[in-house]
């Protein structure tokens, strides 16, 4: 965690402000990387630990440690495990199955997906190509058509064409950012971005990518899975040092740990419909904003059987699809819909022999209240 991006955070509990305890410390000219250390909040006492850099500020630590243990001993030395936490940790360690189940955000495919999905594009090595083997025709002209024109490709131009003219985007919070890919987008365009997400490995991973931090694990994707799950490595280019200009830190949408009303853009991609109550995340959005604030959603409205009857018991009788529905939850959250695309292509790469595709509907909303 940087020390420029300790202003920004609030205790996920009380949204309290917090202080740094026995902090570990590298420098890069005036902004600092606490390595490891305490986040404690002033109001409620909270303790928060930080953990290869990575801070944790989820309202209970003790669960978040063992059922995120998967991730989180991939980097970290059981040594810097808080005391309090280390033995339930280490008993959940001892269990830990190899697998690559899809649910599991600290699986390893998961991650590697969000790697290609945010970091990779088309203009270089052919990555998407078998190591062994012929190549699918069909899913490299996919590739080449659709990669580099997804979600993050709309939000760059829609940020520098159509707001950053008048400055009006200088601060960006992002839920549920994953691996930060979007910071390398708006990088340049805007002055700060600072992503929160529930997986460790993929903070870890993106504060790696976006700030150069170290990361003891190499960067792979899946290939052909005969070889193994993530197999194939892939060339990024890592920036050397950083600015305090971006930061990811490990936190819950439910309960933001970020300071309220203090950004410009906020942004949710692919979050809508795995929340239990979908009505919290345009809340969200809209309480980190300032006023006038916009927000950015993209999903492609997978919704659990439960949660979609739950909001359809919610909607009125003239709402009828998934889309309408996003946008009366965002309007009846105090926004307006400026701009949108219903349907945009947005692909998702599993190994060399199965390509998702999915269409997501992007929208712009300008808060009004």
């Amino acid at each position: 965690m940087l020390n420029t991006t300790l202003p920004k955070l609030r205790c996920p509990s009380c949204t309290g402000a917090l202080q740094v305890l026995n902090p570990r410390q590298t420098a890069s000219g005036e902004v600092i990387e606490i390595t490891s250390g305490e986040l404690q909040c002033s109001s409620c006492s909270a303790n928060y630990p930080i953990l290869a850099g990575v801070a944790l500020l989820v309202t209970d630590v003790h669960s978040y440690l063992v059922e995120h243990v998967k991730g989180i001993s991939q980097v970290v030395a059981d040594s810097d495990i808080p005391a309090a936490f280390r033995s339930d940790y280490l008993e959940a360690k001892e269990e830990i199955e190899i697998e690559h189940i899809e649910e599991d955000l600290e699986a390893d495919r998961v991650i590697s997906l969000y790697l290609a999905n945010h970091y990779l594009n088309t203009s270089g090595e052919e990555w998407w190509k078998p190591q062994e083997g012929s190549q699918s025709t069909l899913i490299s002209s996919l590739i080449r058509e659709h990669w580099d024109h997804g979600p993050f490709a709309t939000i760059g131009a829609w940020v520098d064409y159509e707001l950053n003219p008048q400055k009006q985007i200088q601060t960006v919070v992002e839920l549920g950012c994953g691996v930060g890919g979007l910071s390398q987008t708006l990088k340049g365009h805007v002055r700060s971005y600072l992503g929160f997400d529930s997986s460790f490995a993929s903070i870890a991973l993106g504060r790696h990518l976006a700030l150069g931090v170290p990361y003891s694990k190499r960067l792979a994707i899946p290939n052909d899975l005969l070889a193994g799950p993530v197999t194939r490595e892939v060339r990024l280019k890592i920036p050397r040092s950083f600015d305090g200009s971006i930061d990811l830190v490990v936190g819950d949408i439910e309960n933001p740990p970020i300071i309220r009303g203090i950004f410009d853009l906020s942004v949710a991609l692919n979050a809508l419909d795995m929340m239990p109550d979908p009505r919290v995340l345009p809340e969200a959005q809209r309480d980190l904003l300032k006023p006038g604030g916009i927000a950015i959603q993209s999903c492609p409205y997978i919704w659990h059987e439960v949660v979609a009857r739950d909001l359809r018991e919610l909607l009125p009788k003239t709402v009828k699809d998934s889309a309408s529905a996003a946008e009366w939850l965002y309007e009846q959250s105090g926004f307006e819909i400026q701009k949108k695309v219903d349907q945009l292509p947005w692909l998702f790469f599993k190994h060399v022999r199965q390509l998702e595709i999915y269409s997501v509907q992007l929208f712009l909303a300008h808060k009004t209240k």
